[in-house]
């Protein structure tokens, strides 16, 4: 068995399209009783509908934390990513309020993105927040606190009030055609 992050490489490209060949080993599972082949099942598959991306292959990720406050405010981020065409994402503390359903969720017991572009609204930097997006590109955080551990990982950071960051942003960014 293999495990790989699907977001710690870039996609192939054409230059890459060179077939290499790995042999695959056959095994014998025949000694699997067929009443121990009945312990899992299939529950069922759910998706929101929306025409954003999906949070683990976005572009482009606008996150929010327990700074937006309520589930309310989450709505400000939801036309944020609309216009940028991005995902929204969530704490664990947001999750947690209830603010957004749980599979918003990025970090350590949530998922791993790595989009060009991380932008983070009242985000503190949990560790186990920061474990599930440290490999994105380029990361923006908007906090009102300076010294938030966020602002440690950061590209560019905004100390500042994360609703009227937010409020100039969704003024001044035209609508997606």
């Amino acid at each position: 068995m293999m495990s790989i992050r699907s977001t710690s490489f870039s996609p192939a490209t054409e230059s890459m399209s060179e077939t290499k060949v790995a042999p695959i080993t056959q095994v014998d599972l025949s000694f699997l009783s067929e009443a121990s082949s009945r312990k899992s099942s299939w529950v069922n598959l759910t998706s929101q509908d929306t025409e954003r991306p999906d949070l683990a292959n976005a572009r482009v990720v606008v996150t929010g934390g327990r700074g937006l406050k309520s589930a309310e405010n989450f709505k400000l981020l939801e036309q944020l990513a609309e216009k940028l065409g991005a995902a929204v994402g969530a704490t664990r503390a947001a999750v947690d309020a209830g603010y957004v359903p749980n599979e918003l969720q990025v970090g350590q017991t949530g998922k791993i993105v790595a989009p060009e572009l991380y932008i983070a609204f009242g985000v503190s930097g949990a560790i186990q927040h920061l474990a599930g997006m440290r490999d994105s590109k380029y990361i923006v955080a908007v906090n009102k606190d300076a010294d938030a551990p966020i602002f440690q990982v950061a590209d560019y950071g905004i100390v500042g009030d994360l609703f009227q960051v937010l409020e100039e942003l969704l003024e001044k960014i035209p609508d997606k055609k």
